[in-house]
């Protein structure tokens, strides 16, 4: 009953930041902070001797009638494993760094959406029902649209249309497995449910239709890799993480791509086992195409935003990589190759949340974010260089920095399955640490570019702002046993399903 009354009281709570008017900032900072330590608290209790598995469920029947011996039953499913209770704090958190970083200027409607956002984003990871997760699964992709084409700079509208098709013809297809799923699942037992439980059962699934199970199977992967992004899924990322507010990239980096890996880890992974083999060595494919994609790429921008997108859609690449992997090994192998997929989707969002903060803050002062336009910002920006600096070096995967746990673990873990095909994962991660190296270098080092002319560091408010973000970034760099123990639970669970 905990989880309804935190959903309803998230509801609530965002319907108001809409009519708060001037005040909708602090009303959805502080409905923000309620939540969230509500939710941390309630998750310290639920998940002390947590061993796996979903937690916390709460199920109520909307409705159920039958027709010409036909049963169909609407329920409102709500459940927790390890993987999706730290996936709801993610969600929480980078909802309020969005809105932190939100300008003055915007009005109610700017932080209703951040809101709205937060709340499908929650309700998303919460929800144990295909046609909730749909709805969630929309209600995350509508308010991103118009904080992009509405707040955004530079080719905003298209922008937001090019994300709305991508992540629309995703959703599409994930509509289209689901009900496939539903369909089977009724023709089998002559009940027609959405219940994720039900029909992600090999049980049930083996008795579908190969055709059948290899359309619901390309659906469900369509609309998980676009969101990730997952090369050559990935055309929308680059310019609406530019086009953006940069309120709106944080959400996108940090909110959005995490669907899709909840996607792969928390929803399809327990009926990857029936993958056919070369399916799950494309996927591999993939995110080792991806992650030496996206480093390339990021490598030859001339602008710190675009390069921090293309650099964190190869960071995310670990997850492609993780899903892939996992299907091909075995006993602690695949738990350590779950549990550091999850973990990079944790750490991502602390990573990428610290970067476009930084930046956020250095385009405000500077007026560009063209790396041959700055240089030298170390001297008259030393503690704004400091933190975007930590923010670069986490993302490379510095030991004790966020970065380092998942994309380790990743790395080791896909090393027993593929062998020497993990020479492309180093590849791209030495690409990653260059063009950050480089771009360090070339913008907080060496001479100041003198037009730029005097520049004012971070304030109070800013500097706790980014000093909460780069603590968190340490913190799971330094002790990540405390997250990481909850995620191999569930990751040993999840291995015992296949």
């Amino acid at each position: 009953m905990i989880l309804l009354y935190f959903f309803i009281l998230f509801f609530i709570l965002t319907g108001l930041s809409f009519f708060a008017g001037k005040h909708s900032k602090s009303v959805s900072l502080v409905s923000l902070g309620i939540l969230t330590v509500f939710f941390i608290i309630y998750s310290i209790f639920d998940f002390r001797n947590y061993t796996g598995g979903v937690i916390s469920y709460y199920n109520v029947l909307l409705t159920s009638f039958s027709t010409s011996g036909i049963t169909i039953n609407i329920n409102f499913s709500l459940g927790l494993t390890g993987f999706s209770d730290l996936l709801v704090i993610i969600a929480l958190l980078i909802t309020m760094f969005s809105i932190l970083m939100g300008s003055k200027s915007h009005g109610a409607y700017f932080y209703g959406l951040f809101m709205a956002a937060g709340f499908g984003l929650a309700g998303l990871f919460m929800v144990r029902n295909f046609l909730f997760f749909y709805i969630f699964w929309e209600v995350v992709l509508i308010p991103v649209f118009f904080i992009i084409g509405k707040y955004g700079t530079g080719n905003k509208e298209r922008s937001s249309l090019k994300f709305f098709i991508y992540t629309h013809i995703g959703s599409l297809f994930l509509l289209l497995s689901i009900f496939t799923l539903s369909t089977y699942y009724f023709l089998k037992t002559s009940i027609f449910t959405f219940q994720i439980g039900d029909l992600m059962n090999v049980a049930f699934i083996i008795g579908i239709p190969t055709y059948a199970f290899y359309f619901i199977i390309f659906g469900f992967l369509l609309a998980f890799l676009i969101k990730l992004p997952t090369f050559p899924l990935h055309a929308w990322l680059p310019d609406a993480y530019y086009d953006a507010p940069y309120s709106g990239t944080i959400m996108l980096s940090g909110g959005l791509v995490a669907m899709g890996g909840y996607g792969l880890l928390g929803i399809l992974y327990p009926i990857a086992g029936l993958f056919p083999k070369y399916l799950v060595y494309f996927i591999i494919l993939l995110g080792l195409i991806s992650i030496i994609y996206f480093a390339f790429s990021a490598l030859f921008q001339a602008d710190l935003k675009r390069m921090a997108a293309y650099g964190s859609a190869a960071e995310m690449s670990f997850i492609t990589i993780a899903f892939g992997t996992a299907l091909l090994s075995t006993g602690y192998v695949r738990t350590l190759d779950l549990s550091g997929g999850m973990y990079q989707i944790i750490a991502h969002t602390f990573v990428a949340a610290l970067i476009f903060a930084s930046l956020s803050l250095l385009y405000k002062r500077t007026g560009t974010s063209r790396i041959y336009e700055l240089g030298g910002l170390n001297r008259e920006l030393p503690i704004l260089s400091s933190f975007l600096l930590v923010g670069m070096l986490a993302s490379l995967g510095l030991p004790s920095l966020a970065g380092f746990i998942g994309e380790f673990s990743v790395t080791i873990s896909a090393f027993q399955s593929i062998g020497l095909y993990t020479l492309f994962i180093v590849v791209g991660l030495i690409v990653i640490a260059a063009f950050l190296i480089w771009a360090a270098q070339r913008t907080l080092f060496g001479y100041f570019n003198e037009r730029l002319g005097r520049l004012r560091d971070v304030n109070k408010q800013e500097f706790l702002i980014l000093f909460f973000i780069m603590v968190c970034t340490i913190f799971l760099g330094v002790y990540p046993t405390l997250f990481f123990k909850i995620l191999t639970a569930y990751a040993s669970h999840l291995g015992g399903l296949i």
